[in-house]
């Protein structure tokens, strides 16, 4: 083979190969949805919603695509455990008279091991190889949430039952302090005014001097019964003393 048919092979080949970059460029990925399906004739989104329960029939991931290429779509489903659940090449759904199509793929739920995988799945779109969108929903127990309902109403019956007793309290709490008050106010009146208080002070001085004095008498009065004791103790000695010496 020439050299100048190597050379024209080789322009063809970059020709085409600059093409497809351009077409798969030129696709965009223009809005993604979880949802039941999609109409059959406008491919828009049904049932859209991103929590379900054990007993939904299934649920759905709806993608659309501007321009799809030719290129390699899948989509993949992660379970709450992060194990992958399935992994399902689609093909591009056009839109008839128009330049965009939908990638859907879509997994049953109350039939299937899914209904037990509670929690937050996650579910990828990826094109070539690479990711292009995610989604997330989550699959919950309505007897779960009756649980929680109930413990919520119990919590709230007990709050209530917790306020009545606070309120109780308050009004015991309250009286109490009315009854202080007025116990207060009785106590003023009983007391007097401020006079009342400075002759309580003059009389209570002039009964502390009183005692002191008091105090200095009792002294006095006792040294001198101490003395005139002596003395009678003296007489009767003498008296002893001289009866002694008549005898």
């Amino acid at each position: 083979m020439s050299k100048h048919k190597l050379i024209i092979i080789a322009l063809i080949a970059i020709t085409f190969a600059a093409i497809n970059i351009s077409v798969i460029n030129a696709q965009n990925i223009q809005d993604s949805e979880i949802c039941y399906g999609y109409g059959s004739s406008d491919l828009q989104p049904k049932g859209i919603g991103n929590t379900v329960f054990p007993y939904t029939e299934k649920i759905g991931f709806w993608v659309q695509i501007q321009n799809p290429a030719d290129v390699n779509y899948r989509i993949i489903w992660n379970d709450p455990d992060d194990n992958q659940y399935r992994n399902q090449a689609v093909e591009i759904i056009k839109k008839s008279g128009a330049d965009w199509g939908i990638a859907f793929d879509s997994i049953n739920i109350a039939e299937t091991t899914a209904r037990n995988k509670l929690g937050v799945w996650d579910v990828e779109l990826y094109i070539d190889g690479e990711l292009a969108r995610a989604g997330q929903f989550q699959i919950i127990s309505y007897e779960e949430i009756q649980q929680q309902i109930a413990k919520v109403i119990e919590d709230k019956n007990e709050l209530v039952d917790l306020l009545d007793d606070l309120r109780n309290d308050y009004d015991e709490l309250q009286d109490e302090y009315d009854q202080l008050q007025t116990d207060y106010a009785d106590l003023q009146e009983q007391v007097g005014t401020e006079s009342d208080y400075e002759k309580l002070q003059d009389d209570y001085d002039e009964l502390l001097d009183d005692y002191e004095a008091l105090k200095a008498n009792q002294s006095s009065t006792r040294t001198m019964m101490y003395a005139a004791i002596v003395v009678a103790l003296i007489a009767i000695v003498v008296a002893v003393y001289f009866g002694v010496l008549k005898k």
